[in-house]
């Protein structure tokens, strides 16, 4: 892909008008394992990092992994080397052709990267809590014929005979009349 130019100035210009810049086709095991781990250490140093800021920090570990060639030049006129370093000081600190790499990048590794993650953490939530009172309630159109509300229990107290009402819990309780 072809990028506005981020060599060193030469003489306060621009060498040319664009750079080129070839993005691997797939991140590696270590590549893709540092950029997921980039997302636990964001999250254990600021538990507050936004998903802008946890997309942010992935992004960044796609370029830094993710570039394999380029075509940028020293001032000297050879070739610099596509390394940490050199990324971050020539191609981060250009917004716009940073964007245009984060861009592609971003599509070439996001589904291999964020897999896992969102595998990760759908397994380890903690399971949501559940009234005591919660009720199963039928969605079937005819009413359940085993089942009798509570307001439909009545007691007619005959001599005896013991008087049987619902504890809160709906548990019967007996007591002699």
């Amino acid at each position: 892909m072809d990028i506005p130019c981020i060599c060193p100035l030469l003489e306060g210009k621009p060498r040319h008008a664009t750079d080129s810049v070839t993005l691997r086709e797939r991140l590696d095991f270590r590549s893709s394992l540092a950029a997921q781990n980039a997302v636990y250490v964001l999250k254990s140093e600021d538990p507050e990092a936004s998903a802008a800021d946890v997309l942010a920090v992935l992004t960044e570990a796609y370029l830094l992994s993710g570039i394999e060639a380029w075509s940028v030049v020293g001032v000297d006129g050879k070739p610099i080397e596509p390394t940490k370093p050199a990324i971050r000081e020539l191609l981060l600190t250009h917004m716009d052709a940073a964007l245009s790499v984060a861009e592609a990048a971003d599509e070439l590794y996001r589904d291999a990267v964020l897999a896992p993650l969102v595998s990760k953490a759908s397994t380890s939530s903690p399971p949501t809590p559940t009234d005591e009172s919660t009720f199963l309630i039928s969605t079937s159109e005819e009413p359940n014929q085993n089942h009798s509300s509570p307001s439909s229990i009545t007691t007619t107290p005959m001599d005896d005979t013991e008087t049987t009402s619902l504890s809160p819990v709906g548990v019967s309780n007996s007591s002699p009349n």
